[in-house]
């Protein structure tokens, strides 16, 4: 399959996982509102954040053994993808027993030390709920792995299809239970189950479609984690950062404010993630290619999908933050009805959305070649000391110092991001600038 093919297949396919995440969100936000309460959703949306950092237990291999994989099939080394993707499969399986037991460990002191404290779900439930989350993690790890071997084999928008299909599938069962005035427990144990179910089917799929990753059977790559270890331990910096981006701020708030206040935040944040959401299908799409096309040593092809992502991602990204600044009351009141919308705080974070969108473009020039090490350090620190600032700002200024906080860690991060993803592509300011 030709580049263009690969990009335009891997284009529909992450505009529809688009769609199904806006059309999710969009869905299931009222829903929650209207069945539990303020409430109890702040509560749901604090236990799961706790999970979030469980994340980190595959130490970020199989987001650079996925690189490595594509890199290695564009240079024509089957042999050496097939290795990464049965050592990638090792470390998915060890990192998937660590988080069930630190799950365990979570919910031993949920339901021991009462931790967190929560009003509207019952201690059991909330130590149960926080076990099956951490369950969804370890899962998730073999979902990486799927995803890296239908990425290096070319079918990236296949993988990716079914990937999406599998998020709609559970939030559809969360729809179901809602609608059905289901506890917290229950929604959660429907979709672990809906995920388990999807996984085997994607690794079905994979073995069909992919048979040269699974035949003739080679050892995994005795050296890959040695090989990989920096590159490694840099994604995992990337998910503790998120983490301290996506659901530090919900702890926060939740502490400061109280569950009332972080279903309000959540609610403007999911409206004003939009356009990060919507330029994230052409991130996903491009992202493969800039590791064939550096496996294949044409740093040229790397500067020209560099150049025509960024610019469509800041034009369009623009316009859908200001569209979504002018409809925002209108579309709060049809979506959540009246007393849940926030303008200031949608504004605020309107303006994090769209720098953090212009310098996560960039950064899969580094990313998608395994030379992200500052990046994830950087990254990692500006959030560690955002969320510190935004704790400080927050006190003694409310919710818009806190949001003042959060959009300072991104302007830090685009004015380092940009000029390092002209350095590593053999590009500069100028020529970036005229397109040439």
């Amino acid at each position: 399959m030709a580049a263009r093919q690969r990009i335009t297949a891997a284009l529909a396919a992450n505009g529809f996982g688009q769609l199904v995440t806006i059309g999710t969100q969009l869905l299931l936000t009222p829903l929650y509102f209207r069945h539990w309460g303020a409430g109890l959703y702040g509560e749901w949306l604090i236990l799961s954040a706790i999970p979030a950092y469980l994340a980190l237990a595959d130490l970020g291999v199989s987001s650079a053994a996925g690189n490595e994989m594509a890199m290695r099939a564009g240079a024509g080394n089957l042999t050496g993808a097939q290795q990464t993707f049965r050592g990638a499969r090792s470390v998915a399986r060890m990192a998937a027993a660590l988080a069930v037991l630190l799950g365990v460990v979570l919910a031993l002191c949920c339901w021991g030390l009462g931790w967190p404290a929560l009003s509207h779900i019952p201690g059991p439930d909330a130590a149960l709920i926080l076990l099956m989350l951490s369950l969804q993690v370890a899962l998730g790890f073999s979902g990486s792995v799927v995803q890296a071997g239908f990425r290096c084999a070319g079918f990236n928008g296949l993988g990716t299809t079914w990937a999406n299909l599998a998020r709609l599938a559970e939030a559809l069962a969360c729809a179901l239970a809602l609608g059905l005035g289901q506890s917290a427990l229950t929604l959660c144990a429907a979709t672990l189950v809906v995920r388990a179910l999807m996984l085997v089917w994607q690794w079905a799929l994979l073995r069909r479609r992919c048979t040269w990753l699974f035949q003739p059977a080679v050892p995994a790559d005795p050296h890959m984690l040695r090989r990989l270890l920096w590159p490694s331990l840099a994604f995992m910096a990337f998910p503790v950062a998120y983490a301290l981006a996506l659901q530090g701020p919900v702890l926060l708030i939740g502490s400061l404010y109280g569950s009332a206040a972080v279903a309000v935040f959540s609610a403007m944040r999911t409206l004003a993630r939009l356009p990060v959401q919507l330029t994230n299908v052409l991130n996903n799409a491009v992202s493969p290619e800039v590791s064939r096309a550096h496996g294949e040593g044409d740093q040229g092809k790397v500067r020209r999908l560099h150049r025509t992502a960024w610019a469509l991602t800041a034009g369009l990204g623009l316009l859908a933050c200001l569209a979504l600044g002018m409809l925002g009351p209108w579309i709060s009141q049809a979506w959540l009805g009246h007393g849940h919308h926030d303008q200031s705080t949608l504004l605020w974070l309107l303006a994090v959305s769209w720098v953090s969108a212009v310098w996560n473009v960039s950064s899969i020039v580094l990313t998608a070649t395994n030379t992200h090490v500052r990046l994830s350090v950087i990254f990692l620190g500006a959030n560690t000391v955002g969320l510190g600032l935004a704790a400080l700002a927050g006190s003694w200024g409310g919710m818009p110092g806190l949001l003042a906080a959060l959009l300072l860690v991104e302007v830090t991060m685009l004015a380092w991001v940009l000029p390092a993803a002209w350095r590593a592509s053999g590009d500069g300011a100028s020529a970036f600038t005229r397109g040439r």
